[in-house]
């Protein structure tokens, strides 16, 4: 069983004042689907082979779910990002080459025995269904943080992540960018092109 998607999706980074405020918006305007604590480990050779390829491999738990997820270039702008996303459930915290499809498998399959973690990001995340010009959008507000073994510094996660889930995918974007803009008359937020994985890596390799 495995999932393989386009993952579409806004991102805001939002200051301090502005979580409550924006939890509350969501609350009135969305559909609240409860929170979750989310541990991820990302992985990498000790070269960044995958990082080069602007890519990103993570095993996620979700509640007592172990997940491994490939996510392969894409591009972002304005917040806006578009990717190639695969993910399988896994036993426990080890990545199972054999559960990801043909294409992710030979992305990985010639660095398996290289892997080892790179970096953490811890969170808990609240979501909402939002509706949005006929289309159903995830909010989902993360705070936490991102850190590395050997790495003093630790970076704090405080974003909006708007991802569309159905609809019509023509009209994605544009439903993605109402929904912030409509969030951002409420709120200071602004665009972050960074993923989790970007800040990672930027955390453990810094200029």
């Amino acid at each position: 069983m495995h999932a393989m998607g386009r993952e579409i999706e806004l991102k805001l980074a939002v200051p301090d004042d502005a979580l409550t405020v924006v939890a509350s918006w969501l609350d009135q305007h969305g559909e609240a689907q409860g929170e979750v604590t989310m541990l991820n480990v990302y992985l990498d050779t000790p070269a960044r082979d995958l990082a080069r390829a602007r890519a990103a491999l993570r095993l996620r738990r979700k509640d007592t779910q172990w997940l491994q997820t490939l996510k392969t270039v894409g591009h972002s702008s304005g917040g806006m990002s578009a990717r190639n996303e695969w993910e399988t459930p896994v036993a426990d915290e080890a990545i199972e080459l054999h559960r990801f499809p043909d294409d992710a498998r030979k992305v990985l399959a010639p660095l398996m025995a290289q892997l080892a973690p790179a970096f953490r990001t811890d969170f808990v995340r609240r979501t909402w269904i939002v509706e949005q010009d006929g289309e159903r959008i995830e909010a989902a507000l993360d705070t936490g943080t991102i850190s590395a073994a050997g790495v003093a510094a630790i970076d704090p996660i405080q974003e909006l992540e708007l991802e569309w889930l159905s609809g019509d995918e023509a009209n994605a974007e544009t439903a993605l960018r109402a929904l912030g803009e409509r969030l951002r008359a409420v709120a200071p937020l602004t665009p972050s092109d960074l993923s989790k994985a970007a800040r990672g890596y930027r955390l453990t390799t810094p200029d």
